[in-house]
């Protein structure tokens, strides 16, 4: 539902006159859980996503699954999501975040959490 929605609003776009190589749309999948749906559908259908950006948010903070996850396991999806920007033709990240749940950090010096703040962001 949502790529067809996208399909008709680069079309609307592109009629009005703001053409791929003078306008670059962006279109929002968000979450990264939606990556591997947007980019079968950008190599399935690229004309019509010339010029298109896939605008993707990146956090490790909200939700149940974040949660639970420990430190080590936060910092492995982090790593992870660096192979993921990779293998998407064209993204930005727009919204991001070195917040961590609470529970990840319990128990750690405040250097410590610093140190984990630090290599998260170089994730």
């Amino acid at each position: 539902v949502l790529a067809n929605y996208y399909l008709d609003a680069v079309r609307t776009i592109r009629q009005a006159g703001m053409r791929a190589g003078e306008v670059a749309v962006f279109l929002p999948i968000f979450t990264e859980r939606r990556a591997p749906e947007f980019k079968r559908l950008w190599e399935r259908d690229y004309a019509k996503y010339e010029d298109c950006v896939f605008d993707v948010h990146l956090y490790q903070c909200f939700g149940p699954t974040w949660q639970i996850l420990t430190l080590g396991r936060h910092l492995a999806e982090a790593r992870k999501r660096a192979e993921l920007l990779e293998s998407l033709p064209a993204c930005s990240v727009t919204e991001w975040s070195l917040a961590l749940p609470r529970r990840c950090l319990d128990g750690i010096s405040d250097e410590e959490q610093r140190d984990a703040w630090r290599e998260f962001g170089k994730a």
